[in-house]
């Protein structure tokens, strides 16, 4: 199964954070269906290395905000513009890399337009949102990670807590769930009648040998 959905890449001063997130879907590829994750990363490092301040992606580029007066530098999948700016805004500002790159991504977590995580992702084969988050703190060299979790719009929150507060690496399903619960996240359905009637056609659709073909686009 592939995954589809954003990564977004921080440092700050020398420091460095990284969020992913993805969310199985039966059709879909990291960032984009032309780039690959180390494509990802040899373009980001490779427009770093010149200079751009800001690059505004054709489609499946990476999206790079570099600050500057600072050494502030943001990365991520196209549909992360919004949230990279808010990172590096934030770092700016004097803030945590992890934080500053978590209120980022809850940014499109929260957006039920963006359908690659959070509320409004498109669902799995069962027609159930399930969602990822991973972050790395450079200045700490902790990690944390959530994987499968149901009913928590934003997994990158929880993911921060699983480095912050626990000695484990990764929750999973409803482990995650009731981690995310006893910090008083909220049990939400995720579906909204946008990702419910793409699920809806596509299960309509499928072929009867290769069952993962494309979502369908908007009408």
């Amino acid at each position: 199964m592939k995954v589809l959905g954003p990564a977004l890449w921080v440092m700050n001063r020398g420091k460095y954070l990284i969020v992913q997130r993805h969310l199985p879907c039966p059709r879909g590829e990291f960032v984009s269906d032309s780039v690959s994750r180390r494509d990802f990363l040899a373009a980001s490092t490779a427009m770093l290395a010149l200079g751009n301040t800001a690059a505004f992606p054709r489609s499946g580029a990476p999206a790079i905000i570099r600050a500057r007066t600072t050494r502030s530098v943001a990365v991520s999948s196209p549909n992360g513009l919004a949230a990279i700016s808010k990172a590096v805004e934030l770092a700016e500002s004097g803030a945590d890399s992890l934080d500053a790159v978590v209120e980022g991504v809850k940014l499109l977590e929260l957006d039920p337009e963006d359908e690659s995580t959070g509320y409004g992702g498109l669902p799995n084969e069962e027609g159930v949102v399930q969602l990822d988050a991973s972050c790395i703190h450079g200045p700490s060299g902790r990690s944390g990670a959530v994987a499968a979790l149901e009913g928590i719009r934003t997994p990158s929150e929880v993911a921060k807590l699983v480095l912050k507060y626990t000695d484990h690496t990764l929750l999973v399903g409803e482990g995650a769930k009731r981690f995310a619960l006893s910090y008083g996240f909220k049990d939400e359905n995720l579906l909204t009648e946008r990702s419910r009637g793409k699920w809806l056609a596509w299960r309509a659709n499928r072929g009867s040998e290769d069952q993962r073909q494309e979502w369908p686009d908007d009408e």
